[in-house]
């Protein structure tokens, strides 16, 4: 099982995740500015969990997926 678990996460780095997170509280006071006069507390705090959630999904989409490397063409 944690063989299973290491290598599900052998992609993931450390630092985008910390970024991801710093990020997400960079966004945090707008959201809820945004939504909580509108919505209430309930649906802020409902788009800052969803918008955490989304930020963790593409951070782990952008370090578990292989990248993409562009072929140096020359061209004469």
């Amino acid at each position: 099982m944690k063989a299973r678990v290491s290598s599900l996460w052998s992609n993931v780095h450390d630092t985008t995740m910390l970024l991801t997170l710093v990020i997400w509280l960079c966004a945090l006071p707008f959201i809820l500015l945004l939504t909580i006069p509108f919505f209430g507390w309930q649906r802020g705090i409902l788009a800052a969990a969803s918008a955490f959630f989304l930020a963790l999904v593409v951070c782990y989409a952008l370090c578990y997926f292989p990248k993409i490397s562009v072929e140096d063409e020359s061209f004469e």
